[in-house]
């Protein structure tokens, strides 16, 4: 039994998440894709995969050493 995995992409027109994706062979692996929401449809070479939101890393600030008491 092969074991199947989920392609996670988006639209490229509308950015829906539901895409509907298919793999056919033909002179190699063909990624086929369509959106239901606005019937965009797209092929590739590769698997798409969707960018990493990019998140803003704020530096936190050094620790500060206490004063001793002595």
């Amino acid at each position: 039994m092969e074991r199947v995995l989920r392609t996670l992409t988006r639209c490229l027109v509308c950015g829906f998440a539901e895409v509907r994706t298919d793999e056919v062979i033909d002179h190699g692996v063909v990624f086929l894709a369509e959106c239901p929401r606005c019937e965009h449809r797209w092929t590739s070479r590769v698997p798409a995969t969707p960018r990493p939101a990019a998140v803003a890393r704020v530096r936190s600030p050094e620790p500060r050493e206490v004063a001793s008491a002595a």
